[in-house]
């Protein structure tokens, strides 16, 4: 196995990214990425029954031309209410010890697992990376392998998790940043070394408190989460989940569920009057949970909220000040 290995966030689709194999999950069910690459995998007559396999399974096939990639992994694991940042760590590197051997394997790109589905997006991507990481420095994985790639198709999570991937390696020794900003090259080492974020990531996760925020799935909310709620969450040391999808289905409301019964706090943006966020707020209320609700016009307020205390925001540097002012009376 070579000495480095460069760690790359890019831009694309992982099913088009032209890598010697793709790495992607199986949660008993095909979800987002792992989805999409197999419907691209059944227009090449690779069904769905040869990709289902059971937690621990896995198969390695032949992508007969329907991938960028002409080898896929999918490799099994718990369903998704239960694939949490442990289960991201455990699944990399996995991965690599799957793949070991297959020495020919230079180039090897997957994709991120759980901002979609409510984990916290630079936790995961930690937790991932760190997985992969370690295990390169412990000498697992094909001899040949000198590249892995992060593949994600929105742009602007792409620039937030190069961030994170900074914090995690950055300051760590044996590692330089790669020309560009794109990622990093890791030297192996006798031991796993990294700075604490990545150290920590997908290996005591469940110890960190963390909030859950529910909120429209609207572009025009983006930026208020990003810079408006993200930034206090983190400040006042928690981790920051939210289900990132327009559409609920029984696996995502089950884990939404699950992640506000175990959260710190429950943060809720009644703006767009959106009926699946008053349902969470509902819920949360039921489970005893304290709940912050922000709301940037009193007009859009619906059902007997209205003479509840409301946060209301008149930009997002507003909504910084008075939700960190929140979170330090509550925490």
């Amino acid at each position: 196995m070579g000495d480095t290995l460069d760690v790359v966030v890019d831009l694309g689709d992982v099913g088009e990214t032209a890598a010697d194999a793709v790495l992607l999950k199986y949660a008993q069910g095909f979800h987002g990425a792992d989805g999409a690459v197999a419907r691209r995998l059944e227009e090449v007559g690779i069904t769905t029954d040869t990709l289902a396999v059971l937690p621990g399974d896995h198969r390695f096939i032949e992508t007969r031309g329907g991938l960028g990639a002409p080898w896929v992994l999918f490799l099994g694991t718990v369903r998704l209410r239960q694939f949490g940042y442990h289960e991201i760590r455990q699944f990399a590197v996995r991965a690599l010890q799957l793949l070991e051997p297959r020495p020919a394997l230079r180039h090897v790109a997957c994709t991120v697992h759980g901002p979609n589905y409510g984990l916290d997006e630079d936790e995961a991507v930690l937790a991932l990376v760190g997985g992969f990481v370690e295990a390169f420095q412990r000498g697992v994985g094909p001899r040949d392998l000198e590249r892995l790639t992060v593949v994600e198709i929105n742009p602007k999570r792409m620039e937030r998790m190069r961030k994170a991937l900074a914090t995690g390696l950055g300051a760590t020794a044996g590692v330089e940043p790669l020309p560009g900003g794109m990622g990093f090259r890791v030297r192996r080492t006798s031991r796993f070394v990294a700075a604490a974020p990545m150290a920590s990531a997908g290996a005591n996760s469940n110890e960190k408190p963390h909030a859950f925020v529910a909120m429209p799935f609207a572009p025009e909310l983006e930026d208020t989460y990003h810079y408006g709620i993200l930034g206090p969450v983190k400040a006042a040391g928690l981790l920051c989940e939210r289900v990132d999808q327009a559409t609920f289905d029984g696996p995502i409301i089950q884990r939404i569920r699950d992640r506000i019964d175990t959260a710190k706090v429950v943060i809720a943006d009644l703006s767009l009057a959106n009926p699946n966020v008053y349902l969470e707020v509902g819920y949360a209320w039921g489970r005893g949970k304290p709940t912050l609700m922000l709301v940037r016009d009193v007009r859009e307020l619906r059902f007997d909220v209205s003479s509840y205390r409301c946060l209301v925001y008149r930009n997002i540097r507003h909504l910084e000040e008075v939700l960190s002012q929140e979170l330090q009376r509550l925490l």
